[in-house]
């Protein structure tokens, strides 16, 4: 290891991609001995009923701290993702499993660890857990057609790869030009050493493709997406017509109601009409007739 620069990052990544337990799980003993503390505490407190208290204090009270102690050590472990931040929301969100959960907290652990790497063009920073994630949340990624077609990958594992062989190039690369700053210029070892760096940048290189790769995978995806949208337009417009169909077949009774409504509307006003002739009626004053006079 070379004086001034730290050594190189452990990663998990390698490991957890392969399977390997986020941590391992305790061990059942601890549970086994846990419960036997507790038996052994309820049998001392029916041993000691009746005599001093002194007794069971001292005794009972160890007893039960150790199965309570014993049964703590014997509990999971809770898991927890302090690399993921604002990010785990959205992945517990877009379905992802704890095991996937637990890759990404690494994967993101190491990105920060890793300096910036573009794609020789200064202006784009490779960004392979953003393309995982378009990739996963994408409606087309879920759809049962792409699964029976099997063009499945699995974009969490493709992003963990590459963050994980980047870092390790650029880890490599680095103490390699430290080093060689360290020498003559000209001698056997500087040529050694740029031969390494032109190794690794080569190796470099591969990764970025991969990564080209995994970006051009997600727009393809997302592509799919919005062919798979317009050919299910048509049939769900098509599905929607029975809803509509209903709707439209209740308009020949709203006519008819309609139509009842303005006959009955006429039907009140004819009533109406006959009440005003007999109410002026009623409240006119009668005439009386004139007076009959005799002739002479």
């Amino acid at each position: 290891m070379t004086a001034g620069r730290p050594g190189p990052v452990e990663s998990r990544l390698p490991a957890l991609l392969n399977g390997a337990p986020a941590a391992p799980p305790p061990s059942p003993w601890w549970n086994r001995a846990s419960v036997a503390a507790g038996a052994g505490a309820l049998g001392f407190f029916v041993a000691t009923a009746g005599t001093a208290p002194d007794v069971w204090g001292v005794g009972g009270t160890a007893l039960v701290a150790a199965a309570v102690g014993l049964r703590y050590k014997g509990r999971t472990p809770r898991r927890r993702y302090p690399h993921l931040g604002k990010a785990l929301p959205a992945w517990r969100a877009a379905g992802a499993t704890p095991a996937q959960l637990e890759i990404l907290d690494e994967a993101h652990r190491i990105r920060a660890l890793t300096p910036p790497v573009g794609y020789r063009d200064r202006r784009t920073v490779i960004n392979p857990l953003a393309d995982a994630y378009a990739i996963y949340t994408s409606p087309a990624w879920r759809d049962p057609w792409l699964a029976d077609h099997q063009l499945t990958i699995d974009p969490v594992a493709e992003a963990a790869e590459i963050i994980d062989y980047v870092h390790r190039v650029t880890d490599v690369l680095g103490e390699v030009r430290s080093r060689a700053v360290r020498v003559p210029p000209g001698s056997a070892a500087r040529r050694t050493y740029a031969d390494y760096e032109r190794a690794l940048l080569t190796s470099l290189d591969d990764g970025l493709r991969r990564t080209r790769a995994l970006s051009a995978y997600r727009a393809e995806v997302a592509r799919l997406a919005a062919v798979l949208a317009t050919s299910r337009a048509l049939p769900e417009a098509e599905a929607f017509a029975d809803r509509v169909l209903d709707v439209v077949s209740e308009s020949a009774r709203q006519e008819l109601a309609a139509a009842q409504l303005d006959d009955s509307r006429a039907q009140l006003r004819l009533l109406e009409s006959g009440l005003r002739e007999i109410t002026d009626l009623l409240g006119s004053q009668p005439v009386p007739p004139p007076t009959l006079r005799p002739s002479l």
